[in-house]
C-alpha cells in the first residue's frame, strides 16, 4: 500500500500539532471553488460578461463591468436545485435563494463626452457555491482482496507503537482498555493488527450548505472607453457533510461507519477589474482581472459511529477547532463584442494555481503541522483553468434568447490521494479524484418598459475517481456529480 510511507511521515509530525486538525487538500479544493451562480441572465451567458458588463453580477468576476450602466437596475433570483440521487435521508432537489442586489448609476453630466461619465456603486448577494450533492454507490471491486480494514490496521499498528491514538484507529482496534472494535490484536507475520479482506461495501453520502457571497463595489466609465471597477467581498461558509460506508469482510463479519463534518468560516477578498475599447467608434472590447486570495477564519467539528453486525460499538468526535485558510489568488482575461443591439458575444478565460491554497493556525503562522499539510496540499493540486463562452441574440427589442458554455479542468494531479494520520481527527478514509466540469447553459428574457423578467437553464456534468479507501493496487469506482438548476429573475431598471 502507498500510503504505508505517508502514515510513517505524518506520524513524525501530527502529534507535535498541539491541536488536533483535519483539513486536507481535498477540503482545499472544495472551499476554493464556485459555482457559475447570480442573475439568470449571467448564468444563461455562461457567466462570460467580464468585458461585456451590464449585470449586477459580473461585479463578482470583472468589477469594471457595472461600470457598462447608464441606469439603475435592481434584481432578485431563485432557483431549483435537482441532483439525481437521495441520499442520508436528503432530498434530491432543494430550492435557492440565489442573488438579490442593485445599482445606482450616477451620470457625471459631462457633455463633452471625454473624462469622467458614471460613477457607479453597487452591492450584490449570491451564492458563490451550492454545495448540494448526493451520491449512492455499490463497491464491487474488492473481490475478496480489499478492504478498509489493511488502512485502518495500518494506523492502529502506528498508534500502538507510538502509544498515541487517533480517533479512527482508537474506534478500530479492540484493546484491554476500549471497548469493541473491528480489529482484533494478533500476532501474525510480527504485526499487532491485521486487515481482513471484504467481498463488496456499500456508500452514501450528502453534502450540503452553502458559500454565501457578497460583494460591495464601485465602477468609473471614462469617455466611454475605459472602464475601472473594485469589489470587496464578504464570504460566509456553512459546509456540512454525511456519509455511511458498509463492509461484507471474508470472515462473515459486516460494519457500518457513519460520519459527518462540518465546517463554517468567514472571509474577505479584494477584486479589481479593467475593461477596455481599443478602438474607440468599435464596439469590440476587452477586459482583465486580478482577484486576491480569500483569507477565512474556519471552524470545524466532526464525529462517527461504529456498528459491527448491526449492533452498536463506538462512537467518536472531536471538539471545534479554528484556523484560517487562504484561497489562491485568481486572474481573468475576457473579449467581447456587440452587433448592432440585437448580438452578443463573451468569452472569458480564468487561471487559479490551487496548490498555493494555503492553512494556518488561528495566530496566523505556518507551523510545523501546516507546514506539512501544505506541502501535502502542493503535491496533490494543480492550476485550474476556466473557460466560458455566452451569446446573446434579440430577435425583437423586448426578447433576448441567450445560451452559454463552461469547462472547468480538474484540480487534481495524477494519482492523488487522500492523506490521513494515525493520530489525527479524521474517520473518513475515502476521495474522489474529480476529472472536469462541463457546464452548459440557455435562456431567456423579456423586457417591458423598466421591468424584466428573466429564466435560465443549467446542467452541470462531472465525472470522478471514487475510492471508499487507499491501496495502491484498488481500481477507483466511476462516479458522476451531474445536477441541473432552473432560476428565474425579477428586476427593474430606473
Amino acid at each position: 500500500m502507498k500510503t504505508i510511507y505517508q502514515y510513517l511521515f505524518l506520524g513524525a509530525f501530527w502529534g507535535m500539532a498541539g491541536t488536533a486538525m483535519a483539513q486536507d487538500s481535498y477540503d482545499a479544493q472544495t472551499f476554493a471553488n464556485s459555482d457559475l451562480n447570480g442573475t439568470s441572465r449571467f448564468v444563461a451567458m455562461g457567466g462570460a460578461l467580464g468585458a461585456l458588463g451590464g449585470d449586477v453580477s459580473v461585479m463578482s468576476t470583472n468589477p469594471a463591468g457595472t461600470a457598462m450602466y447608464r441606469k439603475s437596475d435592481a434584481a432578485i433570483t431563485l432557483s431549483g436545485l435537482f441532483t439525481n440521487d437521495k441520499a442520508m435521508g436528503h432530498s434530491k432537489s432543494r430550492m435557492s435563494f440565489d442573488q438579490g442586489g442593485a445599482l445606482i448609476a450616477f451620470d457625471m453630466d459631462n457633455p463633452t463626452g471625454k473624462g469622467l461619465q458614471f460613477i457607479n456603486f453597487g452591492i450584490n448577494y449570491q451564492k458563490n457555491r451550492n454545495y448540494l450533492s448526493n451520491l449512492t454507490k455499490d463497491i464491487n471491486n474488492l473481490g475478496g482482496v480489499f478492504s478498509q480494514t489493511y488502512q485502518i490496521a495500518d494506523l492502529c499498528n502506528y498508534a500502538l507503537e507510538n502509544d498515541y491514538w487517533g480517533t479512527l484507529a482508537d474506534m478500530s482496534a479492540s484493546r484491554k482498555d476500549v471497548h469493541g472494535g473491528i480489529l482484533n490484536e494478533t500476532k501474525e507475520s510480527g504485526r499487532d493488527y491485521e486487515g481482513i479482506g471484504a467481498d463488496r461495501a456499500y456508500y452514501e453520502r450528502a453534502t450540503y450548505g452553502a458559500n454565501i457571497q457578497a460583494d460591495l463595489n464601485v465602477s468609473f466609465n471614462v469617455s466611454d472607453q475605459f472602464f475601472f471597477g473594485a469589489s470587496l467581498g464578504v464570504y460566509d461558509i456553512d459546509y456540512e457533510r454525511e456519509s455511511f460506508y458498509q463492509e461484507f469482510g471474508n470472515d462473515g463479519n459486516n460494519y457500518d461507519f457513519t460520519n459527518w463534518y462540518k465546517t463554517t468560516g468567514d472571509g474577505f477578498d479584494v477584486k479589481l477589474g479593467f475593461i477596455c475599447r481599443p478602438i474607440e467608434d468599435s464596439p469590440f472590447r476587452f477586459g482583465v482581472n486580478v482577484h486576491t486570495p480569500t483569507w477565512y477564519r474556519m471552524t470545524d467539528s466532526n464525529g462517527s459511529t461504529l456498528y459491527l453486525n448491526d449492533e452498536y460499538v463506538t462512537s467518536g468526535s472531536n471538539s471545534e477547532y479554528d484556523y484560517h485558510f487562504r484561497t489562491p489568488w485568481k486572474f481573468g482575461f475576457s473579449l467581447g463584442h456587440t452587433i448592432g443591439t440585437n448580438f452578443a458575444i463573451g468569452a472569458e478565460y480564468e487561471f487559479q494555481d490551487l496548490s498555493t491554497a494555503k492553512y494556518s493556525d488561528v495566530d496566523h503562522r505556518e507551523n510545523y503541522y501546516f507546514r506539512n499539510v501544505n506541502q501535502i496540499t502542493d503535491q496533490t493540486l494543480r492550476g485550474q483553468h476556466t473557460l466560458k463562452v455566452g451569446v446573446e441574440y434579440k430577435p425583437i427589442d423586448e426578447l433576448s434568447l441567450r445560451a452559454g458554455y463552461n469547462f472547468v479542468s480538474s484540480p487534481f494531479k495524477k494519482d492523488a490521494f487522500r492523506t490521513i494520520g494515525y493520530d489525527g481527527p479524521y474517520t473518513e478514509t475515502d476521495y474522489t479524484n474529480w476529472g472536469a466540469v462541463n457546464r452548459f447553459t440557455i435562456g431567456l428574457g423579456y423586457r417591458y418598459k423598466g421591468g424584466y423578467f428573466d429564466i435560465a437553464w443549467q446542467y452541470q456534468a462531472q465525472k470522478g475517481d471514487f475510492y471508499a479507501f487507499d491501496d495502491i493496487d484498488l481500481k477507483p469506482t466511476k462516479i458522476k456529480n451531474n445536477r441541473s438548476q432552473l432560476m428565474a429573475t425579477l428586476g427593474f431598471r430606473f
